[in-house]
């Protein structure tokens, strides 16, 4: 029985987000808390991805129940921010407990802002997100960046043993 309460007390919560990569924004005048992370952590192109956000009344911390959400995608382009386009407008849905998911298949890696609007019948409020899509070309970044250090010492160490063979080389030849 112990060990059934272990397992299940950690399992039962409110729905709300819970890890390293939770967004939160928060309003105190219409005290309302909404969270955003997207699973997996960091999306790849051409994958399915789930956008999560939580929306919580900021004092109780219990779901906000009945409103009106919308989902924007916006690509950001940092060199060029008015450059920044809608990659995707999501249909508007009701939400009757305060959680909720958006499917998506990201078709170009970069950084998105995620925008999410959420009408009650008193108030209005949008909050904003930020969103890493890797691509192939970052993850072949990625991978170089992280074998970078692994190079290095070989090479040192590549290094090191030529010259070391090439000194006792030197020394074991005879002189004619």
């Amino acid at each position: 029985m112990l060990v059934s309460l272990l397992v299940l007390l950690p399992a039962q919560s409110y729905g709300h987000l819970y890890g390293l990569n939770v967004q939160e924004w928060t309003n105190e005048r219409f005290n309302i808390k909404i969270q955003f992370e997207p699973s997996p952590q960091t999306p790849s192109v051409g994958e399915n991805s789930t956008l999560n956000f939580s929306v919580q009344n900021l004092a109780t911390g219990e779901h906000l129940k009945n409103f009106t959400e919308t989902v924007t995608l916006v690509s950001y382009d940092p060199s060029n921010p008015s450059s920044n386009t809608i990659s995707h407008k999501f249909n508007s849905t009701t939400v009757a407990d305060g959680d909720f998911g958006r499917q998506y298949v990201f078709d170009k890696g970069g950084s998105y802002e995620v925008f999410l609007r959420v009408d009650t019948p008193t108030f209005i409020e949008v909050a904003r997100f930020n969103v890493f899509v890797s691509s192939p070309q970052f993850q072949a970044m990625n991978l170089f960046y992280t074998l970078l250090p692994f190079i290095l010492v070989m090479g040192a160490f590549g290094g090191i043993g030529y010259a070391v063979w090439k000194h006792l080389y030197k020394k074991a030849k005879p002189k004619s």
